[in-house]
């Protein structure tokens, strides 16, 4: 079973909506799609699962997918927490996240050249940037 995480924002934008589809696509019979949001802290922001997953199944309908809304203050450190505590086999994030989630994962890992290759090796995870 492969487990993907799928990225958005809230209220759901062009990327977000192209993140989930992409995570659909990906989604096999009996694979495991999460769709995450992250609250930020420092914005105020109080969105619930059920607020997401309302506003994707308008969007899409109902899909096979586990809703995790989290909090945090910084958005690429809460994004790799969530995928180590998922076990997650594919990342998928949004073209306007990778060049932050680039580099502060590279941080967090203490990399700076391959970034995918080390979380495939790290984390048993792909790195999925959808443009």
């Amino acid at each position: 079973m492969t487990t993907t995480l799928v990225t958005v924002r809230y209220p759901l934008t062009a990327d977000s909506y192209r993140t989930i589809e992409r995570g659909l696509d990906a989604h096999d019979e009996g694979d495991s799609l999460i769709v995450l949001h992250i609250s930020l802290l420092q914005n105020g922001d109080r969105i619930s699962r059920s607020d997401l997953q309302a506003a994707v199944e308008a969007e899409f309908g109902e899909i096979p997918a586990h809703y995790v809304v989290r909090r945090g203050y910084v958005l690429e450190e809460a994004i790799v927490d969530e995928a180590a505590r998922q076990n997650a086999d594919h990342v998928l994030v949004g073209k306007t996240k990778r060049g932050r989630l680039r580099r502060r994962v590279a941080q967090l890992l203490g990399l700076y050249p391959d970034l995918e290759a080390e979380l495939a090796e790290s984390l048993g995870t792909r790195l999925e940037i959808v443009a």
